[in-house]
């Protein structure tokens, strides 16, 4: 038998171990449990998204700020046959918050009361359904938690919240972790066939997911990423280099931000499997159709300048100073992403 005062000091240490880790312990990265729900999908794929709430996961590179955990998934209505090879796709910087028809802006995240999320991550589910037609589950992430509260380092913050859902999934294919309950996807991903496609500010993230000093997540293999008009914010160009995995870039000529796909392109230089596409008359915002006059809220707009837009005979300025180009109109331009995407993940993923 010990005696007190050893009993008193073995106590007091252990209490005091405990205070110490209860006080270095960061808040879980995952909180609560997830909201599931099956939304109508097409003839030929189903959705469903979960939802872990607007402060679900703190990733790193946001300053220990917290912001949402959701995605949709868009899958092949017939998932028996083996496992299907799994794309992640990620949205640019764009409005967080509305009220009605009208953005909030400058308020932080969550929404403020009286204003709801904008679902800029939905603003891809005509690529989602094309590529699950192909055999892919697609997951298309909500970042509205990052665009509101980023500074410099947003590019890590995305990265990781790639990281993030591709770890949930990766428990989810033996049957565990916070994504059990979509029990239909296990026995049916293939985590060694993945791939990434973002957009603008997305496009930057998986860029940076895709750098040769970035490590995935354990059991996941990226082999290839696709990004759409990339914002390269934070990611030193001349450092940083993607050697390791297939990337494809694909840019309007008359997306004002043209030259950061430029930019992306010559860090992936001795990538023989690197390739570049100019989208002649294509502008930024098409590809969200969130974003797009037409499909998205009152307050979504054609981005191309309007110095360099609305020419005689619908045409615009090139930004890559190639001249006065015939502009896109909002299908096209989807219809353009859906040739690269299908065309780049069935030679890399399949």
């Amino acid at each position: 038998m010990l005696h007190r005062p050893l009993r008193r000091l073995l106590l007091a240490t252990a209490v005091a171990a405990l205070t110490l880790e209860a006080c270095a312990s960061p808040q879980p990265e995952v909180a609560g449990s997830a909201q599931v729900s099956t939304q109508e999908g097409t003839a030929r794929s189903g959705q469903v998204t979960y939802d872990f709430g607007d402060t679900a996961y703190a990733p790193p590179g946001l300053d220990g700020k917290r912001m949402e955990l959701k995605a949709a998934v868009t899958y092949p209505r017939k998932l028996d046959g083996g496992k299907h090879p799994l794309v992640m796709m990620l949205h640019g910087w764009g409005d967080t918050c509305a009220a009605g028809d009208k953005p909030v802006r400058g308020q932080g995240w969550p929404c403020a009361k009286g204003a709801k999320p904008v679902d800029n991550y939905l603003g891809y589910a005509y690529l989602a359904e094309a590529l699950a037609d192909k055999g892919y589950i697609v997951v298309s992430v909500a970042a509205n938690g990052i665009q509101a509260q980023e500074k410099d380092e947003g590019h890590t913050a995305r990265a990781a919240l790639l990281d993030k859902h591709l770890q949930m999934w990766t428990q989810l294919s033996a049957g565990e972790g916070p994504l059990r309950e979509l029990k239909q996807f296990t026995g049916h991903v293939d985590l060694d066939r993945v791939g990434t496609l973002g957009h603008s500010r997305g496009g930057g993230g998986v860029i940076a997911q895709a750098l040769d000093g970035h490590t995935p997540p354990a059991g996941v293999h990226v082999r290839a990423a696709m990004a759409l008009a990339p914002a390269m914010n934070g990611i030193d160009a001349d450092k940083e280099h993607i050697t390791r995995i297939p990337l494809a870039v694909v840019a309007g000529t008359c997306d004002a931000m043209w030259e950061d796909g430029k930019v992306a392109a010559t860090m992936a230089a001795g990538n023989s499997n690197a390739e570049h596409h100019d989208v002649p008359g294509g502008n930024h915002n098409f590809f969200n159709t969130i974003w797009t006059p037409g499909t998205g809220p009152a307050f979504a707009t054609d981005d191309v300048a309007v110095e360099k837009r609305n020419r005689p005979g619908g045409r615009c300025e090139s930004t890559d100073q190639t001249g006065i180009v015939r502009q896109l109109t909002p299908a096209e331009q989807r219809e353009t992403a859906v040739h690269y995407a299908v065309a780049f993940f069935d030679e890399h993923l399949k």
